[in-house]
């Protein structure tokens, strides 16, 4: 009976280690909940057929099993996901937007223990720049090619690729401001046409330095765009002729538009023609002036960083320049708004 009665406590014994193991080794298999949050922001505009990065942060200490996401209004890839089981990392997301609204992208994290963690990001989804109209466009991505299909491709002539205004490299030219400039061969431009808008962006390296000519056309008297021109210093000017082959601005030169243009800070700039009224506009602030004389319809070739007729070092731009569209209509507030933003 005794022996019976030890055998008993002993099981009893056994059966109670067994469960303090169970009842340790089941808190050690708690883990926290993951988190999911957005380096982006919760609140992103974008522009309709145009793709987005959305930047996201993760913690999963039971490990990432899988992400998933709705998104109405467009499609979105993942461009670089977690592997199985990692704990921390990053995630990038690809979205291509179609359709103009708003719309709600949610994204659930699961982890290995079927826990959850969600984040919304919210999406206002406006018109894009269409590209009716354009002539030629530069984003100088690797090289001075045209990208608008039409085959207007620039020469480097010196300048040399560098980090955009968002800090991606091979992205923009930097011209050295003695002998670096990019022309375009192709005869595509007419500075006789009743419509035409130019933007682009431009970087300066010293302020102080005069006559640094940021766009010219070939022959140079036709169109030039410049920083601190000796007539009208300190501030981005533009001049304007009839015919490109006379040596001379006989409809305006140099006339500039007050605006902060600081050292070594990325600017844009737009100007346009209207049939006799031209605009020109730093960062969205300027003027539109009107002209009797118009020029006539003259095609040139464009040069980027030099007035391509002067061997004097001034004419040269000391900088970075980048993403230049050419079109031969005026554009709409909503197209400039989407270029000054993107």
């Amino acid at each position: 009976m005794k022996k019976k009665y030890e055998l008993f406590l002993t099981i009893i014994f056994l059966l109670f280690s067994c469960l303090e193991d169970d009842k340790s080794n089941s808190e050690e298999l708690v883990f926290e909940k993951p988190s999911l949050s957005s380096s982006s922001g919760i609140n992103i505009t974008m522009y309709s057929k145009n793709s987005y990065d959305i930047l996201l942060n993760f913690q999963a200490p039971c490990g990432y099993k899988k992400i998933v996401f709705n998104l109405t209004l467009g499609n979105l890839l993942p461009i670089k996901t977690p592997e199985l089981n990692d704990t921390s990392g990053k995630i990038t997301l690809r979205v291509v937007v179609e359709k103009i609204g708003e719309d709600i992208l949610g994204i659930v994290l699961i982890d290995n223990c079927n826990q959850k963690s969600s984040i919304n990001i919210y999406l206002s989804i406006k018109e894009s720049v269409g590209y009716s109209g354009v002539l030629a466009n530069y984003t100088f991505s690797s090289n001075a090619n045209d990208n608008s299909g039409k085959e207007n491709h620039g020469i480097v002539n010196g300048a040399i690729l560098t980090e955009d205004r968002f800090g991606k490299r091979n992205s923009a030219y930097y011209f050295d401001g003695n002998d670096d400039y990019i022309i375009v061969p192709n005869k595509f431009f007419d500075i006789g046409n009743d419509e035409y808008t130019i933007s682009g962006w431009f970087l300066i390296n010293d302020v102080e330095i005069s006559n640094q000519n940021i766009l010219n056309t070939s022959p140079s008297y036709g169109l030039s765009v410049d920083w601190n021109n000796n007539e009208s210093p300190f501030v981005v000017s533009f001049s304007l002729n009839d015919n490109p082959n006379l040596k001379n601005w006989n409809i305006v030169s140099s006339n500039g538009v007050l605006a902060s243009v600081g050292e070594n800070k990325w600017h844009h700039f737009l100007l346009y023609k209207n049939k006799n009224i031209w605009g020109l506009y730093i960062d969205g602030i300027g003027d539109s002036f009107f002209f009797n004389l118009s020029p006539e319809q003259i095609k040139s070739e464009m040069v980027f960083g030099k007035n391509i007729n002067s061997k004097s070092g001034q004419s040269y731009f000391k900088g970075k320049l980048d993403d230049f569209y050419f079109f031969n209509r005026v554009l709409k507030n909503h197209e400039i708004k989407f270029l000054m933003e993107n």
